[in-house]
């Protein structure tokens, strides 16, 4: 039963993920990333992480995809049709195609990665080890996140103002 549950979660997730690309519609493309979060928090759940599979839900498909959806509808979709390609976008994308490949490639080869190490599974996903981690191994990563996300969120704002000209 896990096994299936595995399979159609990492079928989200991919398809998902494809459908962030792939669709022009920002809206859609946002969509689309709540489905990988929806997934991704349902894997999360098959590892017994159950916190983080609450805060996946939350936080992330909760809140974060709302601000997504809310910059969006802001700004509008006015302001999408007037942007074209990027002048390197073709090559950029050949050479991401290329570099999965080539991992690709890599693990269908039998190259050997280094194992995990072994950990008390007991420990994993609860409450404590996150804090554990985020308080100590990463705190200036996380700090620079929420950092990220506030300068994000004030030149969403920006960007969505009205200007004197436009009116």
């Amino acid at each position: 039963m896990a096994i299936a549950v595995f399979f159609v979660a990492a079928a989200m997730a991919v398809l998902g993920g494809i459908g962030v690309v792939a669709f022009h519609q920002p809206i859609r493309s946002v969509l689309s990333l709540v489905l990988v979060m929806l997934a991704l928090s349902v894997l999360f759940l098959l590892l017994s992480a159950q916190f983080v599979f609450a805060v996946q839900i939350i936080v992330y498909a909760g809140a974060v995809m709302v601000l997504f959806l809310f910059v969006i509808a802001l700004l509008g979709p006015a302001r999408e049709l007037g942007r074209g390609r990027l002048r390197f976008q073709g090559w950029l994308s050949a050479l991401f195609v290329l570099v999965l490949l080539g991992l690709m490639w890599g693990l269908l080869q039998g190259v050997q990665y280094r194992q995990p190490d072994q950990g008390d599974l007991s420990f994993f996903g609860t409450v404590q080890s996150i804090a554990v981690g985020l308080f100590t191994t990463y705190l200036y990563p996380f700090e620079l996140t929420s950092i990220l996300l506030l300068v994000a969120a004030i030149g969403a704002i920006y960007l969505s103002r009205k200007r004197i000209d436009d009116l």
